[in-house]
């Protein structure tokens, strides 16, 4: 079935792998291709990888971007950006290949049976980010007050051989506090982060030291270790770019 609405839906419907093989070959770098299909994935270059037969959804944008997606999962099991797309056919079987060259790679895709398929037009858009990491710690930096009251921002983004700590702090009595931050949630490997900062500085001579991780939210392993290692939680809110203290998480 084809579909046209406007400008934006170019084709929808169910194919077999000749049919898709003109409709890649007619329609890439010109529309976004949705293929859902039986297939097996196979890539080589600067390491390799093969996934045996199953059913995936494959997205074939226009910059030769290629992903490969199963059912579980965020990120594609494959995926080749800016790469040149081609097909050919071998029986019942499309072949369709994704090949860079510099990195020399290439992603071999094989397509047996019929496959439901969507081509479109999408847009590109101004798309901005707030409330990111950075924006949390460039806050924070401004407002230390918000981690301890008497607190002054001594330094950003400062480098150990553990990592770098976000924000350092100092209160009015020279306690040191090391602050970590969470855009979201705080895990564990957070506070493990956390204390290897505090006792590299133990380490340095310097025993005024505090922890203490900002984020939206902790998990309750992550909540259970701050109390074990005597660090604490300072809880924020993230909304519309802006970061507001939180009396209860």
């Amino acid at each position: 079935m084809v579909l046209w609405v406007g400008e934006k839906i170019y084709y929808r419907g169910s194919v077999k792998p000749e049919e898709l093989h003109q409709l890649v070959r007619r329609w890439f770098k010109h529309a976004t291709i949705l293929v859902l299909g039986e297939c097996e994935v196979d890539y080589t270059g600067r390491a390799s990888s093969k996934a045996s037969g199953s059913w995936r959804l494959i997205i074939i944008k226009e910059d030769g971007t290629v992903l490969v997606h199963e059912s579980v999962g965020r990120e594609p099991i494959n995926w080749q950006p800016n790469s040149y797309v081609t097909t050919q056919l071998e029986g019942d079987t499309l072949i369709l290949k994704a090949v860079r060259s510099r990195p020399r790679e290439e992603l071999v895709i094989r397509l047996r049976g019929d496959c439901e398929v969507l081509i479109a037009k999408l847009g590109t858009g101004k798309f901005v980010i707030s409330g990111t990491e950075k924006d949390i710690i460039d806050f924070l930096a401004n407002n230390p007050r918000i981690i301890d009251e008497n607190a002054e921002l001594v330094s950003k983004e400062v480098s150990t051989p553990h990592g770098r700590i976000d924000l350092v702090l100092r209160r009015k009595d020279n306690t040191l506090i090391l602050v970590e931050v969470k855009r979201e949630l705080a895990d564990v490997e957070a506070v493990f982060q956390l204390r290897r900062y505090v006792e590299y500085y133990a380490r340095l001579g310097i025993s005024n030291v505090k922890g203490v991780i900002v984020a939206q939210s902790l998990t309750p392993a992550a909540r259970k270790l701050l109390g074990d290692f005597g660090l604490d939680y300072r809880c924020i809110k993230v909304s519309e770019g802006n970061v507001y203290e939180r009396e209860v998480c």
